[in-house]
């Protein structure tokens, strides 16, 4: 699965299907607190974290998130 870079909201269904397609209920993303931008997609938190710093972010700053089950509440 390809990793996005999520620079404005987006909806349940998007990050729903990103679960469904990848993990079944679950979804991965890491969030930089400081720039308000989020990777989602990737298999490994690692991966969604390199591509952030990729993306000019600040190691400090990173935070790995799993949600599942009641995806509805994110």
């Amino acid at each position: 699965m390809t990793i996005e870079i999520v620079r404005a909201p987006i909806t349940r269904a998007h990050v729903s299907s990103l679960a469904e397609a990848q993990f079944g209920d679950m979804v991965k993303a890491v969030v930089d607190l400081a720039r308000r931008v989020m990777t989602i997609g990737g298999e490994l938190h690692s991966d969604e974290e390199a591509a952030l710093i990729e993306d000019r972010s600040a190691h400090e700053n990173l935070w790995g998130v799993s949600a599942g089950g009641g995806l509805g509440e994110i």
